[in-house]
């Protein structure tokens, strides 16, 4: 097990390391500095780091422990502790952005760190211990997220982590990229994975109707409840619920949002009597929560309530040794699976992807349904609408195609067509591209779930 001890004063480092080697199961690493830290984390993982707050004692100023506190949080779910000889506020925001607890430096003897650490190494052996049982009983839902890269492989590792706390987490990265497969497999690594998943589209529902999908409302409530509804907080259980795009949340529900994350309790509208609230609540969004909260359009304490545990998927770009096995993933999925030549291949992995993995599940989708011979990268770029010919006539080639295809819904192709293209003209926004298509944006939303793996076990990533 490997712990990681950060800080710029040497005595002091030689101490804490000193101390920790009492535990013989600990492998201790030393950084001097944030960049020493950051070179050491991008050669291998880590089970608890000990991080100083000030990095460099002659800048008052100083701010590099806050931020590497920020960062090894967000690489992984890792343990954190803090030290520091002042300055609670710096303590306040590191235990904000989910440090376990802090040591003062005055203070730092055997007697103090040894049952930290011991604390610390008997949760991460616990953690690994149910990780291992639960991937015998279930079918592993990593499974779904494709790819080889180091990318992957350490968003494996966070998810994993992250999966055994009960605390809410916040999954952040582009449109098309997999945030809802990263839930899933959160969901299903965690406590309670028979329980319901229950997902919510924040921005989905009018400000006057989300309020009641997610506490639920008694009968006479308000106009128009004849009936007793029962709410998300109700059904979800002991189960997950996802709130997706939850940068559009309205602030009047962010404060009732940040009630129930702190008590576990809510109340349905129109309800006298408080009720438990047992499950986890899971948030993702593509958007900037940290620049929403310096314009006043997201709530600060319910962003530092959600980011106790942060989980970043990475955009395509940032992983394009993956796309070969994406590809052969999407295509293994086609009722008349492709043949694509080494060229074809590369140029895909070349490409610039702006809407993620979606987007290249939709160019395998759309390949295999116009196209009878072998995948080159000149059939890519015809498709793609990079050829030469004018877009008249290639729409009305591709329609002839569609048509003359045998035993086939010429019709759902057609629309998955329209709707793919939509979606890739207006960067991956639902609301933009059903503008687009003179729709509404559930129509959008109706038609990209029907091309999703089924929702009891996600196969590919969105």
């Amino acid at each position: 097990m490997r712990m990681l001890v950060v800080d710029d004063d040497c005595a002091t480092r030689r101490q804490l390391v000193y101390i920790a080697k009492e535990l013989p199961e600990l492998d201790v690493l030393e950084a001097a500095s944030q960049g020493d830290a950051h070179a050491l984390l991008e050669r291998q993982s880590i089970d608890i780091a000990l991080i100083d707050l000030r990095l460099d004692a002659a800048d008052p100023d100083n701010r590099d422990g806050l931020a590497l506190v920020r960062e090894v949080r967000a690489r992984a779910a890792t343990p954190i502790v803090i030290s520091g000889s002042d300055g609670m506020h710096d303590v306040r925001q590191a235990m904000r952005f989910g440090a376990y607890d802090y040591l003062l430096k005055e203070e730092l003897s055997s007697d103090l760190v040894l049952p930290i650490l011991r604390r610390l190494c008997n949760q991460r052996v616990l953690e690994k211990e149910v990780i291992t049982l639960r991937s015998k009983r279930f079918p592993s839902p990593m499974d779904s997220l494709i790819g080889p890269s180091a990318a992957m492989q350490r968003l494996r590792d966070v998810l994993q982590r992250v999966s055994v706390s009960d605390r809410p987490v916040l999954v952040t990265g582009p449109t098309g990229a997999g945030k809802e497969l990263a839930v899933r497999a959160i969901h299903a690594l965690g406590s309670h994975p028979d329980e319901p998943f229950l997902d919510l589209n924040c921005g989905a529902f009018p400000e006057s109707l989300i309020e009641s999908q997610l506490f639920g409302h008694e009968r006479g409530a308000f106009t128009g409840a004849d009936r007793r509804q029962q709410g998300f907080f109700t059904a979800v259980g002991r189960g997950t619920l996802f709130l997706d795009e939850i940068a559009e949340l309205p602030l009047e529900l962010q404060a009732k949002l940040l009630r129930v994350l702190e008590t576990k309790t809510y109340r349905p509208v129109g309800a006298s009597q408080a009720r438990v609230f047992e499950g986890r609540v899971v948030a993702a969004t593509h958007a900037d929560l940290e620049e929403r909260v310096a314009r006043g359009l997201f709530r600060e304490d319910l962003f530092y309530r959600l980011n106790v545990l942060e989980v970043t998927i990475p955009a395509l770009d940032e992983r394009r040794d993956d796309i070969p096995a994406l590809v052969a993933h999407f295509n293994a999925k086609q009722t008349r699976p492709l043949e694509f030549t080494v060229a074809a291949v590369e140029m895909l992995r070349e490409a610039p992807w702006p809407g993620n993995v979606r987007q290249l599940r939709n160019v395998v989708d759309r390949l295999a349904v116009f196209t009878e011979s072998e995948v080159t990268p000149e059939l890519i770029a015809s498709l793609s609408g990079r050829s030469k010919q004018k877009e008249g006539a290639t729409l009305s080639g591709l329609i002839r195609a569609v048509l003359r295809m045998p035993d086939t819904d010429k019709l759902q192709l057609m629309t998955y067509a329209l709707v793919d293209e939509a979606m890739r003209l207006s960067e991956g926004n639902k609301t933009a591209a059903a503008r687009l298509l003179g729709v509404h944006r559930k129509v959008v939303e109706r038609c990209l779930s029907r091309t999703e793996a089924p929702s009891s076990q996600p196969a590919a990533q969105e």
